[in-house]
């Protein structure tokens, strides 16, 4: 009866055994799938697209530009984008997202920036369809 007893318990030992293996490789093959991270919901990504190039060339009508972190706008070269207009400042303005919304700031540019047709100081919320002009370029923030 001993030996009957013995070759049972080292039956479902072998089983609990494998069993645990099998789980563990589970989930580190989850894991490795997903790197390690969480599923994360997408949030919804705004961009800007150009409506309007004005005396730049190096913009096109209809191209369009995510808004992932900041965009800066200006003459110098180290904006996101460069605009060669004689009305545009060096750092004349830029767009970023903070708390889910989308906010247009002037830069202190000596002509300005416009929503909708209507010059800002510092910054301004702007939502999806809203129309912003630096110097002689149009753009329209979309979603």
């Amino acid at each position: 009866m001993s030996k009957i007893m013995t070759f049972v318990f080292t039956i479902v030992f072998i089983v609990i055994l494998y069993s645990i293996i099998i789980l563990s490789l589970r989930i580190m093959a989850k894991d490795v799938k997903n790197g390690g991270r969480k599923k994360r919901l997408k949030k919804a990504s705004l961009g800007i697209e150009v409506m309007d190039p004005g005396e730049n060339q190096t913009l096109k009508k209809g191209a369009i530009i995510p808004i992932t972190n900041e965009i800066t706008m200006g003459r110098k070269d180290d904006n996101s984008i460069i605009l060669n207009d004689q009305y545009v400042s060096g750092h004349h303005s830029k767009i970023y997202i903070r708390n889910e919304q989308c906010i247009v700031e002037d830069l202190n540019s000596t002509n300005g920036t416009f929503v909708n047709g209507d010059m800002i100081n510092g910054r301004r919320y702007v939502e999806e369809g809203d129309k912003i002009r630096v110097g002689s370029v149009t753009f329209k923030i979309i979603g």
